[in-house]
């Protein structure tokens, strides 16, 4: 099997895991709080990843160099604390289905990044790209038929807020991921290094949560406890190595058009398992910003070695 056949069924994978994470994290971020289920799940996932490290390589840090790195570990701190701290309380306050919807604007914001920081080339096809899933993406979330109606204004503007800088933080952390995985570094020593750097980030935000007051009451109990572990499971561990191997073997274009189809799958899930109503909108909406991020992927070059 090809390195390009790998990469775009590891992209595949990817989607299909986020899909459970996003629905799980959800479900438990409901009960014991973004903050707390950002916190327990990259710990959970750091110590995994630390006891693999040790058990398959004798070694408790992936032996890289400094550049790599840093640049792992940045995109750690924005991707996984910072960024899907914003991801988590836009799960709590519109649901997944609208969140993942925004998070489909993160492969035009990693290309646009790419081209201002990086000076990576952008064709007329991949601003096409952008434009069509920006398109698509608004006409839903600014339509009348609103999909959290059930929400107040208040909550809804706070929640796609939040969902557009989940956005920004996750581009910026796949640009910054791309930057180490360039430089040889292994798939599954890139995650870990990233793993660490948000577990050692995400302890600071969650005692000054806790010291400021604005740590929610949780309401645990074994059933959201079980979701947070398949959460951690699918997300983090599975679902981010995933990623990094997709983008290690056909470059961030390519992988984040088919991580991309997460708000598409992501939509007779939730009407499997809380029997939401899909309207004909949200359908088209998600296609039509898949689409866009297709574009955006033929437009771009081919992945750096």
């Amino acid at each position: 099997m090809t390195d390009a056949r790998i990469g775009e069924l590891a992209g595949l994978a990817t989607a299909a895991l986020w899909v459970v994470s996003s629905l799980s994290f959800t479900a438990a971020g409901r009960r014991l709080g973004a903050t707390r289920v950002n916190l327990l799940r990259t710990l959970g996932a750091a110590v995994v990843l630390a006891c693999v490290q040790w058990l398959w390589f004798g070694q408790w840090m992936p032996r890289t160099e400094t550049a790599a790195t840093v640049w792992l570990a940045c995109s750690g701190l924005l991707g996984l604390t910072i960024g899907d701290q914003f991801l988590f309380t836009g799960y709590v306050m519109l649901g997944p289905r609208t969140v993942s919807l925004l998070m489909t604007l993160s492969p035009s914001l990693a290309a646009t990044i790419a081209w201002i920081g990086f000076g990576e080339h952008m064709t007329p096809l991949s601003v096409l790209g952008m434009l069509i899933t920006t398109g698509g993406v608004a006409w839903v979330t600014l339509g009348r038929q609103q999909v959290v109606s059930d929400r107040d204004a208040r909550t809804i503007r706070k929640g796609l807020l939040f969902g557009l800088a989940a956005a920004v933080c996750q581009a910026l952390g796949m640009v910054m991921a791309r930057r180490g995985l360039v430089n040889g570094v292994d798939a599954f020593d890139a995650q870990t290094i990233r793993m660490y750097a948000g577990a050692a980030s995400v302890i600071p935000v969650a005692l000054y949560a806790q010291r400021s007051g604005r740590l929610a009451p949780a309401q645990a109990s074994s059933r959201a406890l079980g979701v947070l572990a398949i959460g951690t499971v699918s997300g983090p561990l599975l679902g981010v190595y995933c990623s990094m191997v997709a983008v290690k073997m056909v470059g961030v274009g390519v992988a984040s058009t088919l991580i991309g189809l997460v708000p598409v799958l992501i939509l007779p899930a939730s009407w499997i398992i809380d029997r939401q109503r899909i309207s004909t909108r949200a359908w088209i909406g998600a296609i039509i910003a898949v689409v866009g991020i297709a574009l955006l992927a033929m437009g771009s070059g081919p992945p750096e070695r």
